[in-house]
């Protein structure tokens, strides 16, 4: 790829950022030209990152040769403190860039979304930062599974490939072509606004189930799903931590009621704020998924009841035991 084809937006992001440039060309010059800056400094770091070689060809330096399948095998065998000294340098400027690019997005969303004029900008501009989110959230899922050394070797085998390809082509693909099935999950979530009613979950669900793959109903109606996986499912439609929904159930049953709205959680729970994850700020997506993987790690190493990985992670470890990696 030379540097005059170094591709720092899809199709749909330059589109947007061309016509809001034209619209606030004459009216708000410094807002002009701030994101004139800011899109020269998005191409100077694409343009770093794409000098880099290739993560899929084979490179050799002095006696030792490196591979897609060396790379793939010393993910596997390195633990996350220690993978961050050994990945690519391409990977980690990758990882950068699509902050930067969030970060791009979110400023444009601050000089439009009080000025009226521009309303009709907002809703592609969201889905242009959710994109860029849930790119690196699958980056997240996909490393997350490489280090968990329990799961067997060809899932976090699958999940290094899926990832060096997440590395290689992060400037020339979308996260559709590599995670089409988490996206599509992390969508059908992103239009839900949970009822709570009887902490059943039943509807959510269903809710959820109609924007989803085929693979998804797959995952659900297995024999063989795990009681984890189920609480993992219930904590990705509520928002909530397993042990908050538990709380919540023997709060229903102790004061003898059946529903629960979204007004009466923060007094139940003691909380200020219950999260919300929404389209109003795609970033909330990350947020849900990091303080899930938190959790369920330290119910990992303490034993306790509830989810040991995220729904991502059961969903992807399902998939990719299963069938072939190049589908996700």
């Amino acid at each position: 790829m030379g540097t005059q084809d170094i591709i720092i937006f899809t199709k749909d992001e330059e589109e947007l950022v061309e016509n809001l440039k034209q619209a606030i060309k004459d009216k708000y010059t410094s807002e002009y030209t701030l994101i004139e800056k800011h899109k020269e400094s998005l191409r100077s770091l694409a343009t770093s990152i794409s000098l880099y070689p290739s993560l899929l060809d084979s490179q050799r330096l002095t006696n030792q040769k490196r591979t897609m399948e060396s790379l793939l095998d010393k993910l596997c065998s390195r633990s996350i403190p220690d993978m961050i000294l050994h990945i690519p340098t391409k990977a980690i400027l990758g990882r950068a860039f699509t902050i930067a690019k969030i970060n791009f997005f979110i400023m444009l969303w601050y000089i439009i979304r009080e000025r009226d004029e521009y309303v009709s900008f907002l809703d592609i501009l969201l889905a242009c930062i959710a994109s860029n989110v849930f790119m690196l959230t699958a980056e997240e899922v996909y490393t997350s599974i490489i280090e968990d050394d329990a799961l067997a070797l060809n899932i976090r085998h699958n999940a290094a490939y899926l990832l060096a390809r997440t590395w290689e082509h992060r400037l020339d693909y979308g996260v559709a072509e590599f995670a089409p099935i988490l996206l599509n999950l992390w969508k059908a979530r992103e239009r839900l606004i949970p009822n709570f009613g009887t902490m059943m979950g039943f509807a959510e669900l269903c809710m959820l189930s109609e924007h989803t793959s085929p693979l998804w109903l797959d995952f659900l109606q297995r024999d063989n799903i795990t009681e984890d996986e189920v609480y993992a499912v219930e904590e990705f439609i509520f928002d909530l931590s397993f042990e908050e929904i538990v709380y919540i159930r023997d709060y229903l049953e102790k004061h003898n009621k059946i529903t629960v709205s979204r007004e009466e959680l923060p007094s139940i729970l003691q909380k200020t704020h219950i999260p919300e994850y929404q389209g109003q700020d795609p970033r909330e997506l990350y947020r849900s998924f990091r303080d899930r993987k938190i959790n369920s790690r330290f119910r990992a190493r303490s034993v306790l009841q509830g989810p040991k990985k995220t729904l991502e992670e059961y969903l992807m470890c399902f998939l990719l035991s299963s069938r072939s990696m190049v589908e996700y």
